[in-house]
C-alpha cells in the first residue's frame, strides 16, 4: 500500500480543506513531517488510519472526537484518501458522526457516520474531482462493510497496520515486544499462512473422528453381545451349535403334525359336504310344501285372468256407448247455453237501435261546429305576426334595461376605484417614509453571527482549559508517585549491583594462590584479599532484573513528564486563545439580540411586501379607470340605438291590434277555443260511429246464434239414434261373454300392468314347483341310505390336530429365529472386530500426525508456528543486518529455540543477542534508543521478507512517529542511512520528529504550520 493523495477538512487541527499530493515528494520518497508540538503532525497518520479502518493510529480518539473546533458549523468533517496497491488505485472516503446545521430552520441535526470505497478505473489519474463513471463502487454507506473490504484488500487490520506500517508515537516497540500469540496472528496475516492452521485443524478433526469411531465400535461390540444375553464370543459359538441341533428335531415334529392335520381336514371336509346335502333336502321339502299351500291362490288368479280376457273383448262396445252418452250430454248443455245467449242478444238489439237514433241527431249539430272552426282558423297568420311583434318589443325593452344597468354599474365602479386610489396613495406615501428610516438588517445579522461564533469558541476553550487542568493535576499526582518508585528502584538496583561486585571479588579472591598473578591487577602479592560476610548471595540475573525494573520505572516517569509537558503547552495555547477572544456576550444576551433582530426583520419584510402590494394595486386601479371610461362611452351609444328601435316596434304593434277583436288577440285563447270545438266535434262523430258499429255487431251476433241453434238441434237427433244402436250392441256382447250386468263386466276389467304381473306370478309358481321336485329326486338318489354325520365330534378332532401343529410350528419358528439371531450377531461381531482393527491402525498414523502438527512434541511447536518460525528466522536475519549496522555490531535479533515453559507454545519469541556480554536476553531489556533501533530494524526486515514472497502483502510504506530523539548523533546517522537505502527498493518512508538534525538532512518534507484559526500544510521539496 502506497499513499497517493490525502485530503481532509475540519479534521484535528485542520479547519479548512488540506490536501497532500504524495507524488510531489518523488516516486519513492524519504520525507520528514515537521511542525511544532500540537500543530497536527500525528493527525496526518491519524487521517490515513481513520480513512482506511475508521480508527486513529493511537486508538485513543474516536472519529467523532477528531472534529476541528475552528471549523464552521456548515463544514463537514471528512477524510478522502487515494492509495495504490500494485498497479491498482483505490479511493476511500469517511465522515464521522457529527452535528450539522439543519437545511430548514434553526438548530443542528445529527449525521451518522458514513464511508465509501471505490476502485479507480485503469488509465484514470488520481484526483479528488473524479466522476462516478471514472470509478467502480465497492462498498458504500455501511461503515463496517467498507472497513472489512479495506482489510481484505490491504491484508491488515487496524492494530496490525499500527505495528508494521505505522510506528505510532510511544508505541513503536509493540511488534518487537509483543507476545508470541500476538506475533503469530500478525505474521499469519502478513504471510497468508492460515492454510497451515486449516491443515492442523483438519488433522486434529480427522484424528478425533477416528478415535471416536474406534470407541464407538468397541462400545457397539459390547452392546451387541449384551443385547443377545451373551457373555463371550465362545459362548456365542456354542449356543449356535446347540440351536442348530434343536432346529432339526423341531422340524421333524412340525412335519409329522402337519401330515396328521391334513388328513383330519379332508375327513372334516367330507362330513361338511354330506351335512350340506341333508340340509339342502330339508330346505327343498319345506319350499315344496309351501308351494302346495299357495296353489289355491294361483287357481283363483287363473280364473281372474280368464274373465279379464273376456272383458277385453267387450271393452270396444262399452267405450263407444260411454262416448255417445257423454256427447249427448254435451249437446244438451250447448243448446241450453245458446238459448240464453239468443235472449240476451234480442235485448242488446233494442238498446243499440235506440243509441243509433240519438247519435244520428248529434251528427247534424257537428256540421255547424265545423263552420265555426274554419272561421277561427283563418285568424292564425295575423295572431302569429302579433305575437312576434310583442316578443320583439319585450326583448328590446329588456335589452334597454340591461344596458341602462351596465351604465349605472360602470359609474358606481368608477366612483369606488377613485376612492380606493386616493386611500392607497396615502398609505403608500406613509410606508415609503417608514421604510426609508430602517437600518440594514443583513449587516446586523453578520455581526450577531460573528458574536455567536466568538461565544461558542469561548465556551469550548474554557471547557478544554478545565479538562487540561484536571488532566495536569492527575498527571502531577501520578508523576510524584512514579518519581518515588523510580528512585527506589534505582537505589535497589545500585545496592544489588554493589553487592554482586563485592561477591565477585570474594569469588576471585578464593581462587588466588600464593606467588600466582592476580587475573585483575597481575600482582603476585595478595596482602589483603576480600573475605565473605553475612550478606545473602546475589545472582547476575537478579542484578539484570533490577536494572530492567529501574529502566521500566524510568521510562514510565519519562512518559509522564512528556505528558505533563504536552499538557502545559496545550494549556498555554488554549489560555492564549481565550485572552485573544477577550470579553464576549453571554448566550442569553445573544439569544435576546437574535430574537429582537428577527422580529425587526420580519416586520420590515411585511412592510415591504405591503408596499409592493399597494404599488401594484394603484397601477391596476388606474388601468381599470381608463378601461371603465372607454366602456361608458360605448354603452351610452348602444343605449341610444336601442331607444330608437323600441319606438318603431311599438308603432307597428298598435296598428295590428286594431285589426283583431280584443278577446281573440291572444293566440293561446284562439288555440284553446279551436281545441274545445275540435274535441266536441270529435266526440259527436265518434259517438255516431260507435252506435252504428254496435248496431251492426248485434245484428251479426244474433244471426250466428240462430244458425248455431239449428245445427245443435240436428246433432241432438243424430246422437239419440246412435246411442240406441250402441246400447243394443253392448247388451249383446255382455250376453255372449256371460256377463250378467254391466257392473259385473266392469269388475272383471283388469289393468294391463296387473294383468301382466298376475300372468308372470302364475308362470313363476309353476316353474319353481317343477324345479324343486326335480332337485328332491336327484338328492334322494344321491343320499340313498346314508346317515347324517356328527359335525361337532369331527370339528373337535380337527381343532385338536390344529393345536398340535401350531405348538410344533411355534417351537420350530422360535428355534429358527434364535439361530438366525445368533448367526447375525456372530457376523456383526466379526465385522465390527475387522473394522475396529482397521481403525486402530489408521488412528495410530493419523493420531500421531495430528499430535505432531498441533504442537504435542518436545519443542511444543505446531505446524503453523513451525512455518512462521522459519519466516521469522528470515525476518530476523534481515533485521539483524540492519540492527548490527546501526549498533556497530553489538546487537542482533534471534528466535528463542528452547521451550522454557512447558505450559506454553514456543517458536516465536524474539531475543536480542548482546555481543558485549555474549548472552541472549529479552527485547524488553533494551533502552529507549536501542529499542527504537531494534523496532525499526524489525519493521524494515519484516517489510523486505513480506515483499519477497509472491502473494504476500505489499508493505511499500513505513511511517515512524517520533523515537529518533532517543538516539545519539552517531546512531541517528546510522538510522537515517538505513532508511535512505530503502528508497532503492521502492519504499515510501515518512518520519515525524522534532530532531533538528533530521530537518537539516531531509529536504523533502511536509510542514504543518500552526495558526490561530487552525493549522495548514505546506509541501517543501528539494
Amino acid at each position: 500500500m502506497k499513499p497517493v493523495l490525502l485530503s481532509m477538512q475540519a479534521f484535528g487541527p485542520f479547519a479548512q480543506r488540506e490536501t497532500i499530493d504524495f507524488a510531489e515528494l518523488g516516486e519513492h520518497p524519504l520525507f520528514l513531517i515537521n511542525g511544532p508540538t500540537g500543530a497536527g503532525k500525528t493527525t496526518l497518520l491519524d487521517a490515513i488510519s481513520y480513512a482506511l479502518f475508521g480508527k486513529t493510529t493511537g486508538a485513543e480518539r474516536q472519529g467523532e472526537q477528531m472534529r476541528c473546533h475552528h471549523a464552521s458549523a456548515s463544514t463537514a468533517t471528512e477524510v478522502d484518501f487515494i492509495f495504490s496497491l500494485g498497479n491498482d488505485l483505490y479511493r476511500v472516503k469517511r465522515l464521522p458522526a457529527q452535528q450539522r446545521p439543519k437545511l430548514r430552520g434553526a438548530g443542528l441535526k445529527d449525521d451518522v457516520a458514513s464511508a465509501s470505497l471505490w476502485h479507480i478505473k485503469p488509465g484514470i489519474a488520481a484526483r479528488l474531482d473524479l466522476d462516478q463513471d471514472d470509478m467502480t463502487l465497492l462498498a458504500s454507506r455501511k461503515v463496517k462493510q467498507v472497513t472489512q473490504e479495506v482489510e481484505r484488500l490491504i491484508g491488515l487490520q487496524a492494530d496490525q497496520f499500527r505495528q508494521v506500517v505505522v510506528l505510532p508515537q510511544g508505541k513503536f516497540r509493540e511488534l518487537l515486544t509483543a507476545d508470541a500469540g500476538q506475533r503469530e496472528e500478525i505474521f499469519a496475516q502478513l504471510f497468508q499462512t492460515h492454510r497451515y492452521l486449516l491443515i492442523e485443524e483438519k488433522l486434529k478433526d480427522a484424528a478425533r473422528d477416528l478415535k471416536q469411531q474406534v470407541q464407538e465400535h468397541e462400545s457397539n461390540l459390547k452392546a451387541l453381545l449384551r443385547n443377545g444375553n451373551i457373555e463371550s464370543e465362545q459362548q456365542l459359538t456354542d449356543k449356535i451349535s446347540e440351536q442348530a441341533a434343536a432346529l432339526d428335531i423341531a422340524l421333524n415334529n412340525k412335519d409329522s403334525a402337519a401330515e396328521q392335520l391334513q388328513k383330519q381336514r379332508e375327513l372334516f371336509q367330507q362330513a361338511m359336504q354330506l351335512q350340506q346335502q341333508f340340509e339342502q333336502k330339508a330346505q327343498l321339502q319345506q319350499q315344496l310344501s309351501q308351494l302346495n299351500k299357495d296353489a289355491e291362490q294361483i287357481n283363483e288368479k287363473q280364473a281372474q285372468l280368464k274373465r279379464a280376457r273376456a272383458a277385453q273383448a267387450v271393452t270396444p262396445s262399452a267405450q263407444r256407448f260411454d262416448w255417445l252418452k257423454a256427447e249427448q250430454a254435451r249437446i244438451a248443455q250447448q243448446l241450453q247455453a245458446n238459448e240464453k245467449k239468443h235472449a240476451a242478444l234480442v235485448t242488446d238489439k233494442q238498446h243499440a237501435e235506440k243509441q243509433y237514433q240519438q247519435a244520428a241527431t248529434e251528427d247534424a249539430e257537428g256540421k255547424q261546429l265545423q263552420r265555426r272552426i274554419e272561421q277561427l282558423s283563418s285568424w292564425r297568420p295575423k295572431l302569429e305576426s302579433l305575437k312576434a311583434l310583442q316578443r320583439q318589443y319585450a326583448e328590446v325593452t329588456e335589452l334597454r334595461n340591461e344596458q341602462q344597468g351596465e351604465v349605472n354599474q360602470r359609474y358606481r365602479a368608477k366612483e369606488t376605484l377613485n376612492e380606493q386610489l386616493t386611500t392607497d396613495s396615502q398609505a403608500r406615501q406613509a410606508l415609503s417614509e417608514t421604510l426609508s428610516k430602517h437600518q440594514n438588517i443583513e449587516s446586523q445579522r453578520q455581526q450577531l453571527s460573528y458574536a455567536k461564533k466568538q461565544q461558542q469558541n469561548s465556551v469550548n476553550l474554557k471547557q478544554q482549559q478545565q479538562q487540561l487542568n484536571d488532566q495536569q493535576h492527575a498527571i502531577k499526582g501520578q508523576l510524584d508517585t512514579q518519581q518515588q518508585q523510580t528512585k527506589k528502584s534505582e537505589q535497589h538496583a545500585q545496592a544489588l549491583e554493589h553487592t554482586w561486585y563485592q561477591q565477585q571479588a570474594i569469588s576471585l579472591a578464593e581462587t588466588l594462590k600464593p606467588r600466582q598473578p592476580c587475573p585483575v591487577c597481575g600482582s603476585r602479592q595478595h596482602p589483603s584479599p576480600a573475605s565473605s560476610g553475612d550478606e545473602p548471595l546475589v545472582t547476575h540475573e537478579q542484578v539484570v532484573n533490577a536494572r530492567q525494573q529501574h529502566q521500566q520505572q524510568l521510562q514510565a516517569q519519562q512518559k509522564l513528564e512528556r505528558s505533563l509537558l504536552q499538557n502545559r503547552q496545550a494549556s498555554e495555547f488554549v489560555q492564549t486563545q481565550i485572552e485573544e477572544l477577550g470579553s464576549v456576550k453571554t448566550e442569553a444576551e445573544l439569544t435576546s439580540a437574535q430574537q429582537a433582530l428577527e422580529l425587526t426583520a420580519k416586520q420590515q419584510e411585511q412592510q415591504r411586501a405591503h408596499y409592493q402590494t399597494l404599488e401594484h394595486r394603484i397601477t391596476e386601479n388606474r388601468e381599470q379607470l381608463d378601461s371603465i371610461a372607454l366602456e361608458l362611452k360605448q354603452l351610452t351609444d348602444k343605449l341610444k340605438e336601442t331607444d330608437i328601435n323600441q319606438t318603431k316596434i311599438g308603432e307597428r304593434l298598435s296598428s295590428l291590434e286594431q285589426e283583431i277583436p280584443e278577446e281573440f288577440r291572444s293566440p293561446e285563447q284562439v288555440e284553446r277555443t279551436l281545441k274545445e270545438l275540435h274535441n266536441e266535434l270529435l266526440q259527436k262523430q265518434t259517438a255516431y260511429q260507435k252506435a252504428s258499429e254496435r248496431r251492426q255487431q248485434v245484428l251479426e251476433q244474433l244471426s250466428a246464434v240462430t244458425a248455431k241453434h239449428d245445427d245443435l238441434t240436428q246433432q241432438q237427433h243424430e246422437n239419440s239414434e246412435q246411442t240406441l244402436a250402441a246400447e243394443k250392441e253392448l247388451s249383446q256382447q255382455l250376453d255372449e261373454r256371460e256377463f250378467k250386468s254391466l257392473d259385473e263386466y266392469k269388475d272383471a276389467i283388469m289393468p294391463d300392468q296387473r294383468y301382466q304381473q298376475t300372468e308372470q306370478e302364475i308362470q313363476l309358481f309353476q316353474q319353481q314347483r317343477a324345479k324343486i321336485s326335480s332337485l328332491l329326486e336327484e338328492l334322494d338318489a344321491t343320499l340313498g341310505k346314508q346317515q347324517q354325520p356328527d359335525l361337532d365330534t369331527a370339528k373337535q378332532q380337527l381343532q385338536h390336530h390344529e393345536q398340535q401343529y401350531q405348538q410344533t410350528n411355534e417351537v420350530w419358528l422360535n428355534t429358527r429365529d434364535r439361530l438366525r439371531e445368533l448367526e447375525t450377531l456372530l457376523n456383526h461381531v466379526n465385522n465390527s472386530k475387522k473394522q475396529a482393527e482397521a481403525l486402530h491402525k489408521q488412528y495410530a498414523v493419523q493420531g500421531t500426525l495430528a499430535d505432531v502438527a498441533n504442537g504435542q512434541n518436545a519443542q511444543r511447536l505446531s505446524l503453523h508456528r513451525f512455518v512462521l518460525s522459519v519466516l521469522l528466522d528470515e525476518v530476523l536475519t534481515v533485521a539483524s543486518q540492519r540492527l548490527e549496522k546501526m549498533t556497530h555490531g553489538r546487537y542482533q535479533l534471534s528466535r528463542e529455540s528452547q521451550v522454557t515453559d512447558a505450559r506454553s507454545a514456543g517458536g516465536l519469541t524474539i531475543l536480542v543477542e548482546d555481543a558485549y556480554t555474549g548472552q541472549q536476553r529479552s527485547t524488553k531489556t533494551l533502552s529507549g534508543g536501542e529499542g527504537f533501533m531494534a523496532a525499526l530494524a524489525l519493521a524494515l526486515g519484516l517489510s523486505d521478507v513480506v515483499q519477497s514472497y509472491a502473494g504476500g502483502i505489499k508493505l511499500d510504506t513505513l511511517f515512524v512517529d517520533e523515537g529518533f530523539g532517543s538516539l545519539d548523533e552517531e546512531a541517528l546517522d546510522m538510522a537515517i542511512d538505513t532508511l535512505a537505502e530503502l528508497r532503492a527498493s521502492g519504499r515510501t518512508i515518512g518520519i515525524i520528529s522534532h530532531v533538528r538534525e533530521l530537518k537539516d538532512r531531509l529536504h523533502d518534507r511536509i510542514d504543518v504550520i500552526r495558526e490561530r484559526n487552525g493549522s495548514r500544510i505546506e509541501l517543501r521539496t528539494n
